[in-house]
Formats: structure tokens, sequence, C-alpha cells
């Protein structure tokens, strides 16, 4: 099993609407949400982190290719997600993805 972690960030002034529009449809279809993730072999942790210069969306991916479920997911997540996606965060998830992050330090490892 891997892991991958990845900060996102929330455009200015887009909290609340990220809370509304994307936690408001996670809480109200929990299940549809949890199926994308599963179909893409992945199980998904969120964290909202409020810092001084910015928010970020925290992203947890855990699965045996973690770094292909994304793209996997990024595949599978309704038309209207990804239009928020771009209005949200900046993401286009139709293009490549971003560079994802590397690992520089595992206190296990």
């Amino acid at each position: 099993m891997a892991i991958l972690a990845m900060a996102v960030p929330i455009l200015p002034g887009m909290t609340e609407k990220w809370d509304e529009e994307i936690m408001g449809r996670i809480r109200s279809d929990k299940a549809a949400v949890d199926a994308v993730r599963d179909a893409a072999g992945v199980h998904e942790r969120t964290f909202l982190q409020r810092t001084p210069h910015g928010d970020f969306v925290i992203l947890t991916l855990e699965g045996d290719d973690p770094a292909a479920s994304w793209g996997k997911m990024m595949e599978l997540i309704p038309d209207d997600w990804k239009g928020l996606m771009g209005e949200l965060h900046g993401i286009d998830p139709n293009a490549p993805p971003p560079p994802l992050p590397e690992l520089v330090y595992d206190s296990k490892a």
C-alpha cells in the first residue's frame, strides 16, 4: 500500500463556496463520491488547512498506485465537479496532472 499527500490551494475568497459546493455535495451524496474513489482503487482523506497565506485542501490518497488513481479519479468525476475544480482551485482536470509531491522524509523508513 502506498500513500500520496498533496496540498491543493483554494483560490482567494473561495473557501465558503468550496464548503458549500464540494463538501455540501459530499455530505448529500457521500456514497456516489466514495464510489468514484473505490473505482479508482484509492482511499481518500481530505483536510481543510487554513493559513494566513490562504486556505488549502490537503488530500491523502492510499492505494496500490495513488498517482494513477488520481488520474482515474479525474476521468470519473462528473463534469460539473470538473468545472468547480477550475473555479475553486485553478485546476483543469482534463489537463495533465500538476507535478505530484515528492516524499522527502519518512520516520519509519
